[in-house]
């Protein structure tokens, strides 16, 4: 009698050891399709953000051909200045566009709270330290959004309109 609960016993083992196998092995799969799934939101994010720009892009120039300026001035957008490049793509709510321009990080900021509908929580500035998912900062000729952890982001250039995704865990 004693022998068959042992036996039972060792048959229990045996099976939680090979469902906890099987468990292990779809928990890992499981994670690599969530980090996929991450880095695909925020691909979805910069097609977001590229589609907003080109709006404003052509609202700027509808705005413009309409009223004949010859000399573009700011567009209100979101009840806010924005300011274009010459090639008419959304830069800055800070002011006009001076030749020696030089993209900031609250420009950049500015970009993702206007040309997203509900934008996610960013945090502003490459070392800061926050609760939110992305964080946003300036580099010498475009705005960098990004992971807080590095793992993908994309750069749009404003003064020519280009958008770049990278996913650098990938």
């Amino acid at each position: 009698m004693i022998q068959t609960y042992h036996q039972g016993r060792f048959e229990f083992f045996v099976a939680v050891i090979v469902i906890a196998i099987i468990a292990l092995a779809g928990l890992g799969r499981y994670a690599l399709m969530a980090e996929d799934a991450r880095v695909l939101r925020l691909e979805i994010i910069s097609h977001h953000f590229m589609t907003g720009a080109a709006n404003a892009r052509i609202q700027y120039f509808v705005t413009n051909i309409a009223h004949k300026k010859s000399e573009q001035g700011p567009l209100t957008h979101s009840m806010q200045a924005l300011y274009f490049s010459e090639q008419g793509w959304p830069v800055s709510v800070a002011g006009p566009i001076a030749e020696d321009y030089q993209v900031t990080d609250e420009d950049c900021y500015q970009l993702w709270q206007q040309l997203l509908q509900n934008p996610s929580p960013i945090a502003k500035g490459e070392t800061i330290k926050s609760r939110s998912e992305y964080r946003v900062f300036a580099r010498a000729n475009n705005c960098r959004y990004e992971f807080m952890d590095g793992a993908a982001y994309f750069d749009y250039y404003p003064l020519d309109g280009r958008l770049v995704f990278s996913a650098t865990g990938h």
